[in-house]
């Protein structure tokens, strides 16, 4: 498996251009990026006009897609700073218009290792949203924030910064985990495609499709495939391997 500057660069490549970058030194957005990718429940580096990212589902999981086109408040009034620290990069990222308080658990569907795929979001009052994926314990859509639970990355974009379909941001952790998040444009539903003809459903939200799956360098990974309402192909988008292979990988 790659090193975390090896999979931090592909992930920064997989970033697209932001006004932000501006404002906010490489040295810090570098050092986001590695909490990311080496701790649960760490804020991750996302691009003001970069896309938003939403749920979805991958290898073995065919059913319990559940979303909500409203979103739901977590039970029990004010969330507690060991939730809504880690998302405190909405506020940076957006100059405080976006607050973490305001964060609403609006889709999940079914995670790695018996836990869920969760997207919370909030909306400021000039229109941006920011969204942050995260693993957590299954449940109701509108119980509490968790406690333990396994921040996947985020980002914040007005509607029109997310981009055409297959706009793709993502995270992978120390297990292989990927996960996606990528605009949907003009599709409305999504599914996931595996070199073995495996296709499986994805979560569709906040104009964005999310999926996660099991990264393996010797197996091609998985195709997104967008269709509009009438069942049409909107397009394709190959999903990333970001293990980094080695000599013996390679026969070097």
């Amino acid at each position: 498996m790659t090193d975390n500057r090896d999979t931090m660069s592909i992930v920064e490549k997989l970033r697209p251009a932001s006004t932000v970058d501006r404002r906010w030194p490489a040295s810090a957005r570098d050092a986001a990026l590695e909490r990311l990718l080496v701790a649960a429940g760490s804020a991750p580096a996302p691009a003001r006009r970069s896309r938003r990212r939403r749920v979805l589902l991958t290898a073995a999981l065919t059913t319990g897609l559940v979303s909500s086109g409203v979103g739901v408040a977590a039970a029990g009034g004010l969330l507690p700073e060991s939730f809504t620290r880690p998302l405190s990069f909405w506020s940076t990222e957006t100059g405080g218009v976006v607050d973490a308080q305001l964060a609403r658990r609006v889709a999940q569907a079914p995670g790695p290792d018996g836990t869920v795929l969760s997207v919370w979001s909030a909306t400021g009052p000039d229109g941006t949203t920011c969204i942050a994926p995260l693993f957590e314990p299954p449940g109701d859509l509108d119980r509490p924030a968790p406690a333990n639970f396994h921040l996947a990355g985020g980002s914040c974009a007005t509607g029109e910064g997310l981009g055409p379909f297959g706009s793709l941001g993502g995270s992978a952790d120390e297990r292989n985990v990927h996960t996606i998040w990528a605009s949907a444009g003009d599709a409305v539903r999504g599914e996931l495609l595996f070199p073995d003809g495996t296709v499986q459903p994805v979560l569709y939200a906040e104009g964005q499709f999310f999926l996660w799956y099991v990264a393996n360098d010797r197996v091609d990974p998985p195709t997104l495939v967008g269709y509009d309402a009438a069942g049409t192909v909107v397009g394709r988008a190959p999903l990333p391997n970001m293990i980094a292979r080695t000599p013996s990988d390679t026969g070097d």
